[in-house]
């Protein structure tokens, strides 16, 4: 027994708390807080007796992040009820109330998130249709246009009376039964909702199930609140892949620009930073925001974090949010802070690609003043589960049973790129990735060997594409191909993206082709003679693969880490070093992970 838990199950208080309190031990797998103990006690009586003769489910959880209080089941539709015990409620801005003097989630946004997501992301919420209520059992008072209030038992009963009631258990069982997904990618959600956006980023992701949870929403609070007050403040931000670090990034710089402050959105990947700015330009000469997004570090020392960055050409400049940070080099990061009044750095060491890379907590606390640190520790776009299989693949660390999420591996090239192939068909979005092995790149000359990674001859020698009739370049142009490619505007299986190119970017369904580079000989090892990865000069992962093992490891493995947490629903793989494709299969196997 886990949860979410079936409320009326029983009709003892008593007897359904404690089963509750196991119910959420078993899933969390620590017990609850006492406070938490205490709203049920207090709660869940009055609860069974007003939802009598409907099914109910209460903690029902949302992506392991959020856990929905009570979900009552009707006929076709359900009804989410979120509870709140405060007394005293001010509202502060769109996302955030004062409530008993401290600061939290605006509780109808709160509530309107969680339906959204279980209209746009929950496999039930193709059939039926859900609502939601706000239950404030401590409040008489405290208003709001932006969703339905019940204080008091009374109240609340009259809302769910105008329900219908089922006459069975089959519609409850299919959403218990039923899992999260998040279907679109980042790149497309924004083109996709890019006006909206401009004109209020807030409502317009909230209303595609994108709203932030209480975390995210306070940092925003907070940098606008430091912005708005002109304190020079530092906020850093760590998350793993898939914990909405750059969706939380671009929801600061357009809510920035709109009270326009002076704000820049910084990368050091010229790739993804290309096609944001695309995606952004609205052409109507109103909101040139894709102007707003820039180099922190572009190697030529211009970039906004580099010493003949033309600052007087922007005058003082109130915000710079700089997003995938770790890439930051210790001078950029003494350089950026002073660049401007307010900087926050959105980062993740695990995502280290090159020796001089330096943006860890160690580096920022070292160089920055006036800091305050959050971290989004919780997984929205990737299965939480696979993340952790991803860690235990490359670091030995203990794995959970794999759910919400496919895995297959392959010993043809053909077959991969086949099963991609269906999957776009079918209408997903894929994308074909390589290790940065066999075959160097020429960006000059686009028809040039040099930039062939998948075919035959190769200009590493590796012949195990012969006899393919494969011929798969890799993608060059960072202003023209990358967006393209990234945005659904060119064939996804006839180039493919190195890690440099997929860093930062999402699918739905990608294709990998491990190297010869991180292979298993009775334990992870390099095997530098394949490397062709130069970037860096001397710092790159080319020399330190012959000069520096433990380091070149670090960064090996952060890269398959990267190449390997692109994809939303899926991974297929396949492997140029076969030793290495049995030890995986082993792993997943071991971990009763089920593939194809």
């Amino acid at each position: 027994m886990g949860l979410p838990f079936l409320l009326n199950h029983n009709g003892s208080n008593g007897n359904a708390v404690d089963d509750l309190i196991e119910a959420y031990r078993t899933y969390m797998s620590e017990r609850p807080d006492p406070a938490q103990v205490n709203v049920w006690r207090s709660l869940t009586g009055e609860m069974i007796k007003i939802v009598d003769g409907f099914p109910s489910f209460a903690e029902f959880p949302i992506f392991h992040l959020e856990r929905v209080d009570y979900l009552i089941v009707d006929t076709n539709d359900a009804l989410i009820i979120e509870a709140k015990g405060w007394k005293n409620i001010e509202k502060i801005d769109d996302r955030v109330v004062l409530a008993d003097g401290k600061l939290h989630l605006d509780p109808c946004y709160q509530l309107n998130n969680y339906v959204s997501k279980f209209n746009h992301f929950h496999s039930s919420g193709r059939e039926l249709k859900y609502s939601g209520v706000l239950f404030l059992y401590n409040n008489s008072t405290y208003r709001s246009d932006e969703c339905q209030i019940a204080h008091t038992f009374g109240e609340l009963k009259s809302i769910i009376d105008s329900l219908r009631k089922p006459q069975s258990m089959d519609l409850a069982e299919k959403i218990r039964m039923g899992h999260f997904q998040v279907s679109d990618d980042i790149i497309y959600l924004i083109s996709q909702n890019r006006k909206e956006m401009l004109f209020n980023a807030s409502k317009a992701l909230l209303g595609r199930g994108y709203g932030l949870t209480e975390n995210q929403a306070l940092l925003v609070h907070e940098v606008l609140q430091a912005v708005e007050k002109q304190e020079n403040r530092t906020f850093l931000v760590k998350g793993s892949s898939g914990s909405g670090k750059t969706l939380v990034a671009v929801e600061l710089l357009l809510e920035a620009f709109v009270k326009k402050y002076t704000v820049f959105l910084a990368y050091r990947n010229n790739r993804l930073l290309n096609t944001l700015k695309q995606i952004l330009q609205t052409g109507d000469g109103k909101h040139n925001i894709s102007a707003s997004i820039m180099f922190y570090s572009t190697g030529r020392g211009q970039g906004i974090g580099e010493a003949n960055f033309p600052a007087d050409r922007y005058g003082k400049i109130d915000l710079v949010i700089y997003d995938e940070a770790q890439r930051m080099t210790e001078s950029v990061i003494k350089t950026t802070n002073y660049r401007s009044t307010v900087k926050v750095y959105f980062y993740d060491e695990n995502q280290i690609l090159i020796g001089d890379e330096a943006g860890t907590d160690g580096n920022f606390r070292r160089y920055c003043s006036n800091i305050s640190e959050f971290e989004f520790p919780s997984v929205f776009r990737l299965s939480r589960s696979y993340l952790n299989l991803v860690n235990h693949l490359l670091d030995g660390s203990e794995p959970t049973k794999l759910s919400g999420y496919r895995i297959k591996l392959f010993d043809r090239i053909t077959e991969m790129l086949e099963d991609l192939r269906k999957y776009h068909n079918e209408g997903d979005k894929i994308a074909l990735m390589c290790a940065f092995t066999e075959s160097n790149g020429d960006k000059n000359n686009p028809q040039s060997i040099d930039n062939r990674r998948i075919g035959y001859p190769l200009p590493s020698g590796l012949d195990i594409y012969r006899g393919t009739d494969l011929d798969i370049y890799w993608l060059m142009d960072e202003k023209t191909e990358y967006p393209r490619y990234w945005s659904g505007g060119m064939d996804p299986l006839s180039r493919c993206a190195s890690v440099y190119g997929s860093q930062g970017f999402e699918t739905q369904y990608a294709g990998l082709v491990w190297g010869r580079d991180l292979v298993w000989r009775n334990g992870w090892t390099i095997n530098p003679d394949p490397i062709t990865d130069k970037v860096g000069n001397s710092h790159s992962l080319k020399i330190l693969s012959r000069k520096n093992n433990e380091g070149a490891m670090k960064l090996l493995k952060n890269r398959y880490y990267i190449l390997l947490t692109r994809a939303i629903k899926g991974m297929d793989i396949f492997f140029e070093d076969p030793q290495t494709g049995k030890y995986v299969e082993s792993v997943l196997q071991s971990a009763g992970v089920l593939y194809q």
